[in-house]
């Protein structure tokens, strides 16, 4: 089987190109505090986030004149109201998960140089959600987000059925059958597929969505997503055995990565 073990989330310095807006900054550390511990005085606020207690009441009086906080008038105390939750409950984990992905396939660019696509499958689908094109050098293509890759014929689709269950694939089987046009996908080419997938450690695909181009392409399994990773180059200057034997490392890295900062961020 692929084997996908954790590793240590990269580091995702930030860009100081523009100076911090320390009122804002200020206020989101209040914010992340009386998440924290509810009701609070403060006082208290002001020693828990390491802000003078001046700056702490305007800051509560901001957040109250704008709905995100409330104050008891019984002892003076302050807590969030729901305001706050309808904010959080617009932050997608499909939005969180590109975003993890995307920082580290930019690393990965950048140490292969050839691009990469991530994949992820819903709905027996598999779309194209971020790429690496627009970043390398050696890119063939203009975008290749929102694009859709075949079960079979690709290896990004090939990686993704090598992690999936019994259950899984027969329920990707069907509604490929109903929404698929030219599906190729039943259970005896998926056994023959997964095996060679195992075996090998990788999958591949090399001419099967455009002639001139090969890729290799990992799995990962992280949260509710099942998705892929691919390296992609041109079938003329290596095979996928040559780019395995260059790359699977660095592919793989990625992936672990990904796999761990993910994890982190659903404690």
């Amino acid at each position: 089987m692929i084997a996908i073990h954790r590793g240590a989330a990269l580091s995702d310095a930030p860009d100081r190109t523009y100076r911090d807006v320390r009122a804002l900054w200020r206020g989101m550390k209040l914010l992340e505090v009386l998440a924290q511990i509810g009701w609070a005085k403060p006082s208290v606020l002001s020693a828990a986030t390491g802000i003078d207690r001046s700056t702490v009441y305007r800051l509560i009086e901001t957040l109250v004149s704008l709905g995100y906080v409330t104050r008891r008038s019984a002892d003076g105390t302050v807590a969030m109201t729901r305001k706050v939750r309808r904010i959080a409950a617009g932050v997608r984990d499909d939005d969180v998960i590109v975003a993890i992905v995307g920082r580290h396939m930019a690393e990965l660019v950048h140490e292969v140089k050839w691009p990469s696509d991530f994949a992820r499958l819903s709905n027996g689908i598999i779309t194209i959600e971020e790429s690496t094109h627009r970043l390398s050098s050696v890119t063939f293509y203009r975008a290749t987000i929102g694009q859709q890759r075949s079960m079979l014929r690709s290896a990004l689709g090939l990686a993704i059925l090598s992690v999936l269950t019994r259950d899984e694939i027969a329920m990707t089987i069907d509604i490929a059958a109903k929404t698929v046009r030219g599906n190729d996908i039943n259970q005896r080419s998926i056994a023959r597929a997964v095996r060679d997938i195992h075996r090998l450690g990788y999958a591949s695909a090399i001419g099967k969505i455009d002639p001139n181009v090969s890729a290799i392409a990992l799995p990962f399994r992280a949260r509710q997503t099942v998705g892929a990773i691919n390296i992609v180059f041109f079938r003329k200057v290596m095979s996928p055995q040559v780019a395995a034997d260059r790359f699977l490392g660095h592919l793989q890295n990625c992936v672990n990565n990904i796999v761990s900062e993910i994890a982190q961020q659903g404690k």
